[in-house]
């Protein structure tokens, strides 16, 4: 009589699998759809001014519509990632770039009192990447500086934004002054499902991981000084980029 193998309930993963995506879309979406209500916030606030601010509203709707097609943008990239289907690449500027990304993070860094400095010297240098999922990664990054301060209250609230040519690569470098990660999480916090935040879903860190290293990149973080956190990014292949004569 031949033996019979129980055959596996491939439920539980599947339903993990499943809760793992739908916790990425919370995580990403959530992020253009809070530009696009702080921004309309502010596009009613100018109009009802007397006179009207058109100006400035006219700035806010700006926003709200280029929110709005991040959002659309970061849901059809998350597809194909779930799909495992290749980055759709295209020469990215990488100070335009990271511009863009904080045009949509402006009225979340003036509600939660952050102070952002930039330095940013990449504007002749290009990637050859998927410009909606380097996006995400930098959004994700400034909005997880910006939670780790929302506790600090003994000194300023400051999120450092750095890109430069180092030693051969092009490196983004995000800086926070919150309380820093603790020694013995600094890799746990790349694990799926992982947060040290409550009510967090513990996917930002490691779909930024997966679309940096799709790139050919290194994701990475250390102590910032005197207090909080600083991640950098890193590309070691890259092009100049020349500004078309016409």
């Amino acid at each position: 009589m031949a033996s019979t193998k129980p055959i596996p309930d491939l439920r539980p993963a599947r339903l993990n699998a499943l809760g793992a995506f739908a916790a990425s879309i919370a995580h990403e979406v959530k992020q253009p759809l809070a530009a696009v209500a702080l921004n309309a916030q502010a596009c009613m606030k100018w109009l009802e001014q007397d006179p009207p601010q058109l100006d400035r509203a006219r700035a806010a709707l700006g926003v709200v519509l280029q929110a709005s097609v991040a959002a659309a943008s970061m849901v059809r990239s998350l597809d194909g990632m779930a799909r495992q289907a290749a980055p759709e690449r295209g020469p990215v500027i990488v100070d335009d770039m990271l511009r863009d990304v904080l045009q949509l993070l402006r009225a979340e860094l003036r509600q939660q009192r952050v102070t952002l400095t930039e330095a940013l010297s990449l504007d002749l240098y290009q990637l050859n990447a998927d410009r909606v999922q380097l996006m995400q990664v930098i959004m994700n990054l400034v909005l997880n500086a910006i939670e780790a301060m929302r506790d600090v209250h003994d000194r300023p609230r400051a999120v450092q934004l750095r890109s430069a040519q180092l030693d051969g690569t092009l490196r983004i470098s995000i800086a926070d002054s919150g309380p820093g990660i603790p020694p013995a999480l600094t890799e746990r916090v790349y694990e799926p499902l992982f947060s040290t935040k409550p009510g967090g879903t513990g996917m930002g860190l490691a779909i930024c991981r997966d679309i940096i290293q799709a790139h050919g990149g290194q994701l990475w973080s250390e102590a910032a000084q005197p207090q909080g956190t600083v991640f950098h990014l890193s590309f070691k292949e890259y092009t100049l980029w020349t500004p078309s004569r016409s």
